[in-house]
């Protein structure tokens, strides 16, 4: 495996070096970029809570998974269950893990096999060019399970070649190649990477491999691609209830495969359409469990979605679309069919219509989606903002949005329930956003409530929709670079929960979350200190059975670059630099103090 690593850098190399450039550096955040997750929209313009992470970021923390990055992020708030490579649970303004959507390429990143969500454990930042976060409700676009917010996931497509080797602590090994090139109309990227962990504790290791691959053409008005995106994870799981488990372990297997198709119709038409193929996989073994010593989930969707987008009367932008997909699933327990096979096809349509009166802009749009055996379900949204200056804008708006049942969630043998309705909820919210050259911000309010939660009942012992939940709160958010190569981040959330069920907080929601960062930037070195701050939360203990409060936590991040070459530079990184002890899910141990040292080349990026 490693030899095959060795000779596709090789050959990358050898395609880069005729044409060496210069090594391009963000002087600051472009605050016209395009948000592409709603669609192609200036981020001055957007009417939601949006934030962008760009490559800068990625190359800075987040090496284990996109946990470190989505949690400079206020609203979010992503928990690791131990090391890098287990669970994560991903929690967007109170909302539960799975109502939070996760997009690759604008492709749905969901398992119908699973009740759980997207796991951000095993995204691999090196393979990502940015990362788009829209906080809040976007079931009016997206459709299900977008109640907290939609993560959109865009990979790596730039020219150049760049290659990154670095080892460390706990038995670390962590490596990543990109290359990128384009021939005329033509263009080609593949990126890959790769994670072994192999921690002291017995069984506490991970072996990550990822891959995307991205052609395309491109000629006037016509855009033509193909992308694969894959990755495979196989990982031990140290612990459980509280004893070492020295064979229990997992693997997790990912691919989507997807043909977008852009053509513009007339002067200010655009009509896309994008067919995609994804395939999940997750086999548990604990052979010393003598409850569950194996499972396994596997689910395929064939999905088509096709978008029409125009500008009229030069003022208004409508947008139309329609999705139409097909999820099978299958679900074992200890070599036996426990769903053998399962099916369910959706269909949605919506509209999304702007009006542009200057400073004021004003968007209604409107989706509904049918479940095949549940009733239609329809998601408004309503949106404002107002420019009160070219660097400030007011926003506001409303929306509704929901969570289909699941598939096991409707069809396990022991705990399903057909009968089971859509998850709803309603969300308003509030704020302001500062665009500056050196300077850009914002602060949120918010509130929502979400009702027919899917929960396990007692009285039936079986998945019911009997719960409710509130949540409101604020976020704050600053980027100020005060002096040339010298800046401040800041993302801070405050939460309060309310489970309606048990009258308490909802599990693992702090009320306060704080990220801050302080960075320097030079000709020749880069360093970058990173603090962040959990409060106190609920959780919920395995050993007793019972609900308990998880103390807060605290931890330090640092990263040094250094370059050496003209495109060459090597880099130290250290995690947990503290060595705290802490739990961000409760049971499960937060590795210690790691300390990475690499070297990365770059060239023509």
């Amino acid at each position: 495996m490693r030899n095959a690593w060795v000779s596709l850098v090789l050959f990358c190399v050898c395609l880069s070096l005729p044409a060496p450039a210069a090594e391009k550096k963000k002087e600051k955040p472009d605050i016209e970029e395009k948000v592409e997750v709603i669609g192609k929209v200036p981020l001055t313009r957007a009417l939601q809570s949006v934030s962008v992470l760009d490559r800068d970021q990625m190359q800075g923390f987040g090496g284990d998974g996109l946990q470190g990055l989505m949690n400079q992020c206020p609203g979010i708030l992503v928990l690791n269950a131990g090391n890098p490579a287990q669970f994560s649970y991903a929690f967007a303004r109170g909302a539960a893990v799975n109502q939070l959507l996760v997009l690759v390429d604008g492709v749905k990143l969901h398992d119908p096999s699973s009740s759980l969500a997207g796991n951000f454990s095993f995204l691999d930042p090196q393979l990502v060019e940015k990362v788009e976060v829209v906080r809040g409700p976007l079931s009016s676009l997206y459709g299900s399970s977008a109640m907290g917010g939609v993560v959109n996931v865009v990979t790596r497509r730039d020219e150049g070649l760049a290659v990154s080797l670095a080892g460390g602590s706990h038995g670390t090994l962590a490596g990543d190649l990109h290359f990128g090139r384009r021939l005329g109309d033509f263009r080609v990227s593949v990126n890959g990477s790769l994670l072994d962990y192999d921690e002291r504790l017995v069984n506490d290791r991970v072996e990550r491999r990822s891959l995307s691959v991205h052609s395309g053409f491109q000629r006037d008005g016509l855009s033509l691609g193909l992308s694969l995106f894959g990755q495979f994870v196989d990982a031990g799981i140290p612990w459980n209830l509280g004893a070492p488990t020295p064979r229990r372990g997992y693997q997790q297997d990912n691919f989507i495969l997807s043909l977008p198709l852009s053509l513009a119709l007339g002067r200010n038409g655009r009509l896309e359409v994008t067919g995609s193929l994804r395939w999940n996989r997750y086999d548990f073994r604990d052979p010393d469990d003598a409850w569950n010593p194996q499972f396994a989930n596997e689910s395929f969707i064939a999905e088509a979605q096709a978008r029409y987008s125009s500008t009229l009367l030069e003022r208004l932008h409508l947008v139309v679309g329609a999705d139409v997909s097909s999820q099978r699933i299958a679900n074992a327990e200890n070599g036996q069919p426990l769903i053998a096979r399962a099916a369910m096809a959706l269909g949605s349509v919506y509209a999304d219509l702007q009006a542009d009166l200057g400073r004021l802009l004003l968007s209604g749009s409107l989706r509904v989606d049918r479940y095949q055996g549940l009733d239609a379900v329809l998601s408004p949204h309503l949106g404002a903002s107002f420019t009160i200056a070219p660097f400030l804008k007011l926003r506001a708006s409303a929306s509704r949005s929901f969570r289909a049942p699941s598939l096991p969630e409707m069809l396990n043998p022991y705990w399903g329930n057909p009968g089971l309705r859509p998850e709803k909820g309603g969300s308003l919210e509030a704020g302001f956003d500062c665009y500056l050259p050196r300077l850009q911000g914002g602060v949120t309010v918010f509130a929502s409530t979400y009702r027919n939660l899917i929960g396990f009942s007692p009285l039936t012992s079986r998945f019911a929709n009997i719960n409710r939940a509130d949540v409101d709160g604020a976020e704050a958010s600053c980027d100020w670079e005060f002096v040339a190569g010298l800046r401040a981040r800041v993302a801070y959330t405050y939460l309060h929960t309310r489970d309606a069920q048990y009258g308490r907080e909802l599990l693992r929601r702090p009320r306060h979350v704080l990220n801050s960062s302080l960075s320097y930037s030079g000709r020749r070195l880069s360093l970058v200190v990173e603090a962040a701050y959990v409060g106190r939360r609920l959780d919920y203990d395995e050993l007793l059975w019972t609900v308990a409060e998880n103390k807060a936590f605290s931890q330090v991040g640092l990263l040094l670059r250094q370059k050496v070459l003209k495109n060459m530079e090597v880099f130290c990184r250290v995690d947990n630099a503290l060595n705290s002890r802490f739990d961000e899910v409760l049971g499960y141990p937060a590795p210690l103090r790691r300390v990475m040292v690499g070297a990365a080349y770059r060239v023509g990026e």
